[in-house]
């Protein structure tokens, strides 16, 4: 089974600011970075699982749209119309949600302070930010989330792919199951906007074919 990873699309705010599962607006080349990236999937998955902050919601209901699929009739001269057309299903799961930075969300990076921050980063992966996660939490619930969902689905032996649309933490972490990786190094992995990542799932084997692209 192919399971496609796509990471939502840029933000309006950049990448200054501590975003995290605040809701925030996408910046204005979003149609254009979603065809663009849309051209990097397959028609008719199985399902689509997304996180259901809006930047990720958008783009999973756009795709579902522009993936549907079905067979055309004739209705008049020169005119045709799709009749049983089948959309893919999407399903929304907190667990997919970004990194939640509590207190620090929607703050400028630069305005929190190296006091603060230094200690954060130096271990990201046990030190929570005030009122909010760190990065194990988030490899915790990605995990439950990969092993209730997807592996669930493997069992099906399914032939269709499927797309998790998501966040860069959560795509991280998912890699860092994946090759078995220091959650540490997880953002020694670079991942663009919009950019889509394969995984080929065979029983209890992963095979990444490619990442960011």
């Amino acid at each position: 089974m192919d399971v496609y990873l796509i990471r939502h699309t840029e933000v309006s705010v950049g990448r200054s600011v501590a975003y995290g599962q605040t809701d925030v607006e996408l910046a204005e080349t979003y149609e254009e970075q979603r065809d663009r990236l849309t051209a990097h999937l397959p028609e008719d998955p199985a399902f689509i699982f997304s996180s259901p902050l809006n930047r990720c919601r958008r783009l999973a209901e756009d795709l579902a749209g522009a993936l549907a699929t079905g067979s055309q009739i004739e209705t008049a001269p020169g005119q045709t119309a799709v009749v049983d057309a089948h959309r893919p299903n999407v399903q929304y799961d907190d667990r997919l949600k970004e990194y939640f930075f509590g207190d620090w969300e929607m703050k400028p990076w630069a305005d929190i302070g190296r006091e603060l921050l230094d200690p954060w980063m130096a271990d990201f992966v046990n030190s929570k930010t005030p009122n909010g996660e760190n990065f194990q939490d988030v490899f915790n619930r990605v995990g439950s989330f990969w092993r209730e969902q997807i592996l669930s689905l493997a069992q099906t032996q399914t032939s269709q792919p499927v797309f998790i649309v998501s966040h860069g933490g959560v795509i991280r972490a998912l890699l860092c199951l994946f090759l078995d990786l220091s959650l540490q190094n997880a953002y020694r992995l670079n991942l663009d906007y919009g950019a889509v990542t394969k995984l080929t799932l065979t029983g209890s084997t992963y095979t990444i074919q490619y990442i960011n692209r």
